[in-house]
C-alpha cells in the first residue's frame, strides 16, 4: 500500500478516535455520568477552563470540583448538541481537537467553543487539557471595523 494511504488511514482513525472519544465525554458529562468522565481524563495531567474566568482548575480534584459543580446546576441533563467546525492535529500520541457545540439546559441553548487536548494513555484517548468559552456574536474585529 502507497505510504500516504497509510498515512491517511492511520490520520483518520485517529481522527475518529478522539471524535468519538469527545462526543462521549459530552454526553457522560452533561447526564452526569461520573465514572465514565473519570475513565476519560487522564489521572496524571488535566487542566480544564470554564467558561467563566474564574473557572480553572489544575488536577483532578480541581476538575472533579467542577464537574460537581456543574452538576449542582444541571442535574444530569444537560445536552450537547452536534459538533461542527471541527479541527483536528494528531501528533504521535497526542492529538488536538477543536469543534463548536451547543449546549442545552431546559429552554435555553448557547452556543459553546471547545479546544482540548487529548493523549493517547495504554491505548485509550485521555482528555489532558480543555477549555472552552460562548462565543460573541458581531463582534469581531471585522465587524467592529464596518463604519457605522
Amino acid at each position: 500500500m502507497h505510504p500516504l494511504i497509510v498515512m491517511a488511514a492511520i490520520a483518520a482513525g485517529m481522527a475518529g478516535g478522539t471524535e468519538t472519544s469527545a462526543r462521549d465525554f459530552l454526553d457522560a458529562y452533561g447526564r452526569g455520568d461520573e465514572a465514565k468522565v473519570l475513565s476519560m481524563v487522564s489521572p496524571r495531567d488535566i487542566s480544564v477552563y470554564g467558561s467563566d474566568a474564574a473557572e480553572t482548575a489544575t488536577g483532578l480534584s480541581g476538575f472533579m470540583r467542577m464537574f460537581e459543580d456543574d452538576q449542582k446546576l444541571w442535574g444530569g441533563k444537560a445536552r450537547f448538541g452536534p459538533m461542527t467546525h471541527v479541527s483536528s492535529v494528531h501528533a504521535g500520541t497526542l492529538s488536538t481537537l477543536f469543534f463548536d457545540a451547543d449546549f442545552t439546559l431546559g429552554d435555553r441553548t448557547v452556543p459553546i467553543r471547545f479546544a482540548t487536548v487529548w493523549r493517547k494513555e495504554q491505548g485509550v484517548w485521555k482528555l489532558v487539557q480543555s477549555s472552552n468559552v460562548v462565543p460573541t456574536t458581531g463582534q469581531s474585529a471585522a465587524d467592529l471595523l464596518k463604519p457605522h
